[in-house]
Parts: C-alpha cells; structure tokens; sequence
C-alpha cells in the first residue's frame, strides 16, 4: 500500500501601495522561503506549486476594470513563470473604489531551473485603463 501524500500549503503576503496604470511598474517580491519551517529553509533544492495569486486594490480610478498579472523568477520582468493574464476586478460591494482579483496557476517551480536561482519570485500588475493602488499582493503556493 503507497504511503500516504499531504501538501503543505504557505502562504506569503505583500503589503503597501503600490501606483497601477496601463504599463508594467515596479514588481511586487515575494520570497517564498521566508514561509518554510526553519528546518527547511536552508534547503539547497526547493521546489514548489505557484498554486494563487489574489490582488487586492484601492483608488480605481479612470475607467480600470480589469488587471493583469505577470509572475517571473527574475527582477527585470522577463522570465515568466505565469505570462500576462487578466481578469475583471471584483469590485467592493461597499466601495467600488476597492475591489480585488484571483489567478489560479497550478505553476511548479525550482530554484535548479537556470532562470530560477533563488525562491524570489516577482509579481507584475497593470490595469486596463485608468489608475489603481495595489494594496496586497498574496501568493498561495505548496510543497
């Protein structure tokens, strides 16, 4: 009989404002070792699941209706982990200055990837038109 298969799911958030308008600006960092027991995080090889990505806003503004999300192992914006992906922002029912997008990845990553050399990842937004702030950006991933 196989012994028995658990993931273990982490967790790691960002948190601050961050200006969105309709380019690519400065990258949310998320490193994900930080969210690993102590015994693990020391760990030569790691490899993980990019399981979500959930975007909280403020201050839509200008038309913005959706955002969209790039993922990448480098600083620079330019190894993909998730390409460019869009959703509609869910705005608040209290608020609809607020509102907040979810991405579902499904994404294995590895730090023995020649692009991936450390388990900081990069998390791009941009919005459809007008201007949003980025508020948190939170990842979701397993082992």
């Amino acid at each position: 009989m196989p012994s028995k298969i658990t993931n273990f799911l982490h967790v790691n958030q960002t948190t601050g404002t961050t200006a969105l308008t309709t380019a690519f600006g400065t990258a949310r960092q998320h490193n994900l070792t930080l969210t690993l027991p102590a015994f693990q995080q020391a760990a030569k090889q790691w490899v993980g699941i990019l399981d979500t990505v959930n975007l909280h806003v403020h201050a839509i503004a200008g038309g913005a209706t959706k955002l969209t999300v790039r993922v990448t192992a480098d600083a620079a914006g330019n190894e993909s982990l998730i390409p460019d992906t869009e959703a509609t922002i869910a705005v608040g029912i209290g608020a609809a200055t607020t509102g907040s997008v979810a991405f579902s990845a499904g994404v294995g990553m590895t730090n023995q990837n020649p692009t991936q050399t450390d388990t900081t990842v990069y998390v791009w937004v941009k919005t459809d038109a007008g201007t949003a702030n980025l508020k948190e950006s939170t990842l979701t991933w397993r082992e």
